[in-house]
């Protein structure tokens, strides 16, 4: 998948050396905010200096990386009890998804979600994390954190599920036949939104995506580029 790299200030993580032996956990958070986007939050670390960080924020379009995966954030640790008896900053990653509000409770967008599930994936597969390690914030210190996951347990069995769930590689004819399906919405590349136009023109390069006229004849849904982006980034169509 692609993730984005904008390095967060230096008074808010620790410059470290971890390797795959000294990362052990992912720890799931929540930005509290409604309506923010991963770009909204590493700015916001790159230009403030608040002794606090994550290494990665998530919303339904983009990922983002604040602090090297090297590099101790300051995310889950705290100056009350720990209820976790060995997740900490320093053997840890910290994931946190963007978040909404409606009628007064916070929730994620289904993309978010999914967003989050890929770089979970991936993070367990780079460091050998076993999915009984990957936690919420609530797990080590009893913050509602992330709210969405704390306030309904189903919600988070079902992101912890999805983590370990076998996920079959679409073939090139599935994926062809897919998009010839689909429902007109976008016409020509420069039409396709800034977040799934480098997996359009990849795909265009591959020769599974062309319509009558070349790229003026995409024929291509929103609802289907984002399946097509997702895809994408969980690196099923390769380079």
């Amino acid at each position: 998948m692609e993730i984005h790299f904008q390095q967060a200030n230096s008074g808010n993580y620790l410059s470290a050396a971890r390797g795959k032996k000294e990362i052990l956990y992912l720890v799931i958070h929540f930005t509290a905010n409604d309506g923010d986007t991963a770009k909204n939050n590493v700015d916001y670390f790159k230009n403030s200096n608040i002794s606090t960080s994550a290494h990665y924020f998530v919303d339904e379009n983009e990922v983002w990386q604040s602090v090297r995966d090297a590099d101790i954030a300051w995310h889950c640790g705290t100056k009350g009890t720990y209820f976790h008896p060995y997740c900490r900053n320093a053997n840890s990653i910290g994931i946190e998804l963007c978040s909404r509000i409606k009628s007064g409770k916070y929730y994620f967008q289904p993309g978010t979600v999914e967003n989050a599930v890929q770089l979970a994936r991936m993070l367990m597969q780079k460091y050998g994390i076993a999915p009984d390690h990957v936690v919420r914030h609530y797990d080590v210190t009893h913050k509602n954190c992330p709210a969405p996951f704390v306030e309904n347990a189903a919600a988070w069995q079902d992101f912890k599920r999805r983590l370990t769930e076998e996920v079959d590689d679409m073939t090139v004819d599935e994926v062809k036949n897919l998009i010839a399906q689909s429902k007109t919405v976008y016409s020509t590349v420069a039409s396709v939104p800034e977040w799934g136009r480098a997996t359009v023109e990849k795909l265009e390069r591959k020769g599974w995506l062309k319509g009558e006229g070349g790229a003026a004849g995409l024929n291509l849904p929103e609802e289907m580029l984002r399946v097509l982006v997702i895809n994408d980034r969980a690196g099923i169509y390769g380079d």
